[in-house]
């Protein structure tokens, strides 16, 4: 079973609901014939600029069974390239050598600083291809640029208003254009089950920044080991800090605007009381030695070792079940890590959260201004958003590897045995993959 190659898929694959938007009635369900033109084998480079990211490519890119699928489907074969280092400084490498792959995977933030401002740059220079007159010839294609996206970003960043006019950027990770698919990310607080059995302490009950803050404080002085016998850090996050506004539920009481009406006066958030109590609150996490100094530094190596080890007493993120479920959920399972809450908001009621009806950055591909065969990309490209290629991305070959039960794709028996005794070979999203 080599089913890791799903990984590769489903960091290609981008929302192919057939939801409301412009375009969403019209999704392919796989590449067509054009005339009595003929699909040639060809191979593309593919370069995932995302720090860490190589760790969702297939042990074999090429001679697994769902690459071998959709080179039937497309010619296409790819040679995959993974980061270890900033995203900005290997874009901006790419783009001063000339050295652009022929497909990169990066992220879009937005245009005003980070990846977004140097794939801008590069877009007007030249070194991006147009992608509008393709755009008619694959749907799905032309679907992602058009659906899932909020209104001023598409009219200021994706669609800037000095493109003038041509299209550079296929989003990935949209929504569809329905209220269903805006998903939670199941973000939250997630604390060590073993510490909060030992402290007599129940999940459900921090819910609230003072319990959390007592919690931390029990933890500190309580004493904890991680799997190597050294002490915990009572709280931390992820890599550069992500995501340390979990531990700030308590001031969440707005909309997605980033101004508050006070006194008949309207601020901008950060000039607000609330701000100040969140930075004093933070303030005390750090001195009193209840959170990870190096939190806002550490790299994705340096993070997973802490999360791994069981070293985060509570972390602020995703579950990060993927990491988890190959280390430490193994080695000691007694640690698996708990939600903590729902955490609540401002008025004491449960976070609730809060989305536009199209998402403002996102993960994008864009082509090479060199590439050979941008119809060889763009069909690759095309099929694996189709609703065929949506079902081989994620549960591989039918038959084979799942069955369709009612319109649900459900794994085989021998196959979901596989995946529950090595979780190695269970497909997952990547933080760049579609929904």
């Amino acid at each position: 079973m080599t089913l890791i190659a799903l990984l590769l898929l489903a960091t290609m694959t981008a929302c192919t609901g057939k939801g409301g938007g412009e375009d969403a009635g019209t999704v392919d369900t796989g590449p067509k014939e054009q005339g009595t033109e003929e699909i040639k084998p060809v191979t593309l480079s593919f370069l995932s600029a995302w720090n860490g990211g190589g760790a969702g490519f297939p042990q074999d890119q090429e001679n697994n069974p769902v690459a071998g699928q959709i080179r039937e489907k497309t010619g296409v074969t790819l040679k995959l390239e993974s980061i270890t280092t900033s995203e900005v400084e290997k874009l901006n490498t790419i783009f001063a050598s000339g050295t652009v792959p022929d497909i990169v995977n990066a992220p879009f933030w937005s245009t005003t600083g980070g990846e977004g401002q140097v794939i801008k740059k590069a877009a007007m220079e030249g070194q991006l291809l147009d992608l509008t007159p393709y755009l008619d010839k694959y749907p799905n294609i032309k679907r992602l640029v058009t659906t899932g996206i909020a209104k001023d970003f598409a009219e200021f960043d994706l669609n800037s208003p000095e493109f003038e006019g041509k299209t550079y950027l296929i989003p990935t990770e949209t929504p569809d254009g329905t209220p269903e698919s805006i998903h939670n990310w199941n973000y939250g607080l997630f604390a060590r089950g073993d510490i909060l059995k030992a402290l007599n302490v129940k999940a459900e009950d921090i819910d609230t920044q003072e319990e959390l803050v007592d919690l931390l404080i029990k933890i500190r002085d309580g004493g904890f080991k991680d799997i190597g016998g050294k002490p915990v850090i009572p709280a931390g996050t992820m890599w550069n800090g992500w995501d340390y506004g979990q531990f700030l539920a308590g001031w969440t009481d707005y909309t997605i605007s980033d101004y508050r009406e006070v006194d008949g006066k309207l601020i901008h958030w950060t000039q607000s009381k609330d701000h100040e109590a969140r930075l004093l609150y933070m303030r005390k996490l750090l001195t009193e030695g209840l959170f990870d100094l190096e939190a806002f530094n550490n790299t994705s190596t340096t993070a997973n070792e802490k999360l791994t080890t069981g070293k985060l007493a509570v972390f602020g993120a995703q579950p990060m079940l993927v990491d988890l479920q190959k280390t430490l959920y193994k080695t000691n399972p007694e640690m698996q890590y708990e939600l903590l809450g729902p955490m609540k908001n401002k008025s004491g009621e449960i976070r609730t959260q809060v989305e536009k009806p199209g998402r403002s950055g996102f993960p994008v591909l864009f082509l090479s201004a060199n590439i050979k065969d941008p119809d060889a990309a763009l069909r690759y490209i095309d099929y694996v958003n189709s609703e065929e290629g949506r079902l081989l991305a994620y549960f591989g070959i039918e038959g084979t590897h799942y069955t369709m039960e009612n319109g649900v794709p459900q794994w085989i028996s021998d196959v979901k045995k596989q995946f529950d005794e090595n979780p190695d070979l269970k497909m997952v999203k990547t933080p760049f993959s579609g929904h």
